[in-house]
């Protein structure tokens, strides 16, 4: 009988791999990585030594692809991590008001996982509000509404109760990922950050974006300069630095320690950002900012993987520098001061 059961024993260990796992290694987004380019672009972040996020569509991606980029992520030694996103008319980016359909995703994901992908290392909760509610924001600033317009209309759409629903439940949800050994992440919008400077969360409110409270492996910030260029264009005309990074990234260790973590860019369009910044220099200062800010190797991502593709430098993007302090400017500090008015409002 003895012997019996260890030979059940060493047969479940066989079954059960372990995860490929890179603690050390700065991460790539990758959203919109198509099928006939998951070998090249794969093999070019193993060869960098980068870990890969990959984005996981309800209802369109198949086990196909996903066989695919797992089986290449292992050939490549690369730590992978799901990053499951929903479909358009269900908001796409996780938050309160969609929790309901996003969580029962990612325990079929749990349940696709060991036969797709037995060495997945974790599941990432891309934390922002609906899709919806972020074109509506950007018609609103576009149509030059007053900002006291636009802030009542933040505020109004603040649900406690349904936030603190959420909240539980993603925490739940974390416990039964890390049952299955894998980590529980989650990235959100940099504008959370803010919140801290007075202690309340208004700012999650208003974005339906509950981080505080639930059990996180990571905690992640994107800090994307053109993002904040594109959607946020200071009144100055002063382009912002890598200072938005390094104030950003302060706060984010004061408040989340060794598990804080930053994304960067971005190297191309994206949803909401048709251009990227220009340069590998700008991507190498704002590593250097991140890492000199205390935001440890393994906790700065790079968004995004397809937008390296056609970059004659490439390499030189997804460097890992020494660190560099940038002191934040007036514009940098400005991005911020927006978004701390909006917290005191609900005070």
């Amino acid at each position: 009988m003895a012997a019996a059961i260890a030979l059940v024993a060493c047969a479940d260990d066989e079954a059960a791999p372990a995860p490929i796992r890179h603690p050390d290694r700065m991460t790539v987004w990758a959203e919109f990585l198509a099928l006939e380019d998951v070998e090249a672009d794969l093999a070019f972040a193993g060869s960098h030594g980068l870990n890969v996020n990959v984005a996981v569509v309800r209802g369109e991606t198949t086990d196909e692809y996903l066989r695919t980029v797992c089986d290449t992520a292992e050939r490549h030694d690369i730590g992978l991590v799901w990053w499951p996103v929903l479909a358009r008319e269900d908001g796409y980016w996780p938050n309160q008001g969609n929790v309901d359909v996003f969580l029962p995703f990612v325990d079929e994901l749990l349940d696709r996982r060991d036969a797709l992908c037995p060495r997945l290392d974790g599941i990432v909760v891309d934390m922002e509000m609906p899709i919806q509610r972020i074109e509506m924001l950007s018609e609103m600033r576009e149509s030059g509404a007053p900002i006291t317009e636009i802030a009542g209309w933040a505020l109004s759409g603040i649900d406690v109760v349904a936030f603190d629903r959420a909240r539980g439940l993603f925490d739940e949800a974390g416990q039964r990922v890390r049952a299955r050994g894998l980590r529980w992440t989650v990235t959100t919008l940099p504008m959370n950050l803010d919140d801290y400077r007075d202690g309340d969360q208004t700012v999650a409110h208003v974005m339906w974006t509950p981080i505080e409270g639930i059990t996180w492996d990571n905690v992640s910030f994107q800090v994307y300069r053109s993002l904040f260029d594109a959607q946020f264009p200071p009144e100055s005309g002063e382009p912002y630095t890598a200072g938005l990074v390094t104030t950003y990234a302060t706060t984010a260790v004061e408040r989340w320690a060794e598990l804080a973590g930053v994304d960067l860019g971005t190297t191309g369009s994206g949803i909401g950002i048709e251009t990227g910044i220009v340069s590998a220099d700008e991507m190498q200062s704002d590593i250097a900012a991140a890492l000199a800010a205390g935001i440890e190797p393994g906790r700065i991502a790079i968004y995004s993987l397809e937008g390296l593709r056609d970059k004659a430098d490439r390499s030189d993007w997804v460097r890992l520098p020494a660190p560099r302090a940038a002191p934040p400017t007036a514009t940098d500090e400005g991005a911020r001061s927006t978004f701390s008015l909006l917290d005191s409002l609900e005070d």
